[in-house]
C-alpha cells in the first residue's frame, strides 16, 4: 500500500510540475481538481457564517432599550476611588455566558455599560449608559457606595449636536486611545497617587475636571469610556504570556489543525524522500532539560515591579474597553488646544514608561492633521463617524477593544474628590440626604 501511495503521489508531483512549466494556468486548474476546491468552500463557509452571524446579532440588539442615567454625588461625600472600584466590580455582574443556541440562534451578545463624563458649555455632569433591564444593578452599585447620590433618567446629550460634517456652524476634534504595548501590563493606579510621607491622595483626574469646567458658551467636551463584559479568559492568557516571559520561561507551543495542514506537505515529501534514498528517520535526540527560571533570579528591581503589576492586575477583576474623547463647539468658540491638551496630559499622568501606556489614535480613527491627499474629506468621513459611534456607546465601532482591571477603571474614571476639585459648575447635591427624626408626631 505504501508503494502505491509513493506511486500516486509521485505521479501529481511530476504532472503539476510539468504543467507548471508550459501552462501555470492549466496547472492552477489541476490543483483545483485535486483538492484545491475545499479551499474555496472553506473561505465561502467562512463568509456566510459571519454573515449570518452579523444580520442575527443586529436583530437581537435592535430589540435592546437603553437609557442614560445622571449622576450626582453630594458635595460632603467623603468616599474614596476605591468606592468607584467596587462600583465596577459590581457592573461585571452583567456578564452572561450565552449558550450555543442563544448565541448561533437567537444572536445574544454582550450588553456594554458605558460610563461617562461630559461638559456642556461648562456645566460637567457624570453619566452611566446601559440596557433598561440593568437599571436596578446600576442603581443599587451606585448606591452601595454613594447612598447619597441623586440619580435621573435623561436625554442623550450627545444628541444635541450635528451628526454630520461638515457643518456651517458646528466642528470638532475626536479620538480613541490605543495601548501601545500588551494589555497585560497596568496602568498606573490611584494608589500610586498618594504621597507616602502625608498620605494625601493627589487626584490624577482633578486637572481635567478643573479645564471641563472651564468651557463656555458654545463648547462641549465627551469622554467615554466603554465597558464590555467579559470572562476574561482571554485577558488571562495574555497576562500568562507575559508572565513567562518576564520569568523566562519558554513558551511551548501548542500544535493546533492549521499547524497540521502546513506541515503535513513537508512531512510527506520527507517520507518521499527517505522511502526513496533509503534514509532512515533516525532518533530524535533529547533536548537537555534547562531550568524553568533563567532569569527569575536575575531580575532587577525594576522589573520585580513589573512583574508583581502584571500579576496584580491578572488577579483583578475587568473589562475589554474602548476610550472615546471629542471636543465640539461652534466655529466662533472653537480652541482645541485649550480642551485637548489638558486631556492628554490627564492621561499621561498614568502611563507607565516600563508598563502600560495610551495615547490618542489618528493614523485609523481619531481626527488626522497630516493628511495630505483629501484632508478635510477623509476627516470630515471621521468626524461622523466618531460622533455616530459615542451616541450609539458603539462596543465594536473604532479600534479594537482592549482589557483594563477595575482598578485601573476606577483611576481613568471615578466620581470627584471635592475637596481638590473646586470647580463651581460641577453638577453636585449640595447636602446629604437624612431619614427625618424617628420622633416625628403625626395627626
Amino acid at each position: 500500500m505504501g508503494e502505491d501511495f509513493f506511486a500516486l503521489v509521485s505521479a501529481n508531483i511530476d504532472t503539476l510540475l510539468n504543467l507548471a512549466g508550459d501552462n501555470p494556468f492549466e496547472a492552477m486548474w489541476f490543483l483545483f481538481l485535486k483538492g484545491g476546491w475545499l479551499v474555496f468552500v472553506f473561505i465561502a463557509f467562512w463568509i456566510v457564517r459571519a454573515i449570518y452571524h452579523e444580520n442575527i446579532q443586529h436583530k437581537f440588539n435592535a430589540k435592546k432599550e437603553w437609557i442614560l442615567l445622571r449622576i450626582i454625588v453630594p458635595r460632603a461625600s467623603e468616599q474614596t476611588v476605591k468606592a468607584t472600584e467596587n462600583m465596577f466590580v459590581n457592573f461585571s455582574g452583567t456578564h452572561t455566558n450565552p449558550s450555543w443556541t442563544e448565541k448561533w440562534i437567537q444572536g445574544m451578545t454582550q450588553s456594554p455599560i458605558a460610563v461617562e463624563i461630559a461638559s456642556i458649555e461648562g456645566r460637567v455632569s457624570y453619566y452611566v449608559h446601559s440596557e433598561r433591564r440593568f437599571r436596578d444593578l446600576v442603581e443599587a452599585s451606585i448606591y452601595a457606595q454613594y447612598p447619597d447620590a441623586d440619580i435621573d433618567e435623561v436625554d442623550d446629550y450627545a444628541k444635541n449636536v450635528p451628526g454630520h460634517y461638515p457643518d456651517e456652524e458646528w466642528d470638532l476634534w475626536g479620538t480613541e486611545l490605543m495601548p501601545l504595548k500588551s494589555d497585560a501590563y497596568p496602568l498606573k493606579t490611584y494608589s500610586e497617587f498618594e504621597d507616602k510621607v502625608s498620605g494625601e491622595f493627589k487626584d490624577p483626574l482633578a486637572v481635567m475636571l478643573e479645564n471641563l469646567a472651564r468651557m463656555g458658551p458654545g463648547e462641549q467636551i465627551w469622554y467615554q469610556i466603554i465597558l464590555i463584559p467579559t470572562d476574561q479568559k482571554e485577558a488571562h492568557a495574555r497576562a500568562e504570556k507575559e508572565i513567562k516571559k518576564l520569568k523566562g520561561i519558554k513558551e511551548e507551543h501548542k500544535k493546533t489543525a492549521l499547524d497540521f495542514v502546513a506541515e503535513l506537505p513537508i512531512a510527506v515529501t520527507q517520507e518521499m524522500a527517505n522511502v526513496a534514498f533509503g534514509l532512515g528517520g533516525g532518533e530524535h535526540k533529547k533536548e537537555e532539560k534547562k531550568s524553568e527560571f533563567p532569569r527569575l533570579m536575575q531580575l532587577s528591581p525594576g522589573e520585580k515591579n513589573v512583574l508583581e503589576a502584571v500579576e496584580r492586575k491578572a488577579s483583578k477583576i475587568g473589562f475589554m474597553v474602548k476610550i472615546r474623547f471629542l471636543y465640539v463647539a461652534k466655529k466662533t468658540v472653537l480652541k482645541k488646544a485649550r480642551a485637548v491638551h489638558p486631556f492628554i496630559g490627564a492621561i499621561k499622568q498614568m502611563n507607565a514608561q516600563d508598563m502600560l501606556q495610551l495615547k490618542p489614535e489618528s493614523k485609523h480613527v481619531g481626527v488626522n492633521n497630516n493628511f495630505w491627499w483629501f484632508k478635510s474629506r477623509r476627516n470630515n468621513h471621521r468626524k461622523a463617524h466618531l460622533v455616530s459611534a459615542y451616541r450609539r456607546r458603539s462596543s465594536w465601532a473604532g479600534l479594537p477593544s482592549f482589557f483594563l482591571s477595575v482598578e485601573e477603571l476606577a483611576t481613568m474614571w471615578h466620581f470627584p474628590i471635592f475637596l481638590q476639585v473646586k470647580a463651581p459648575s460641577l453638577a453636585k447635591t449640595e447636602a446629604k440626604k437624612v431619614e427625618p427624626p424617628a420622633n416625628i408626631p403625626f395627626g
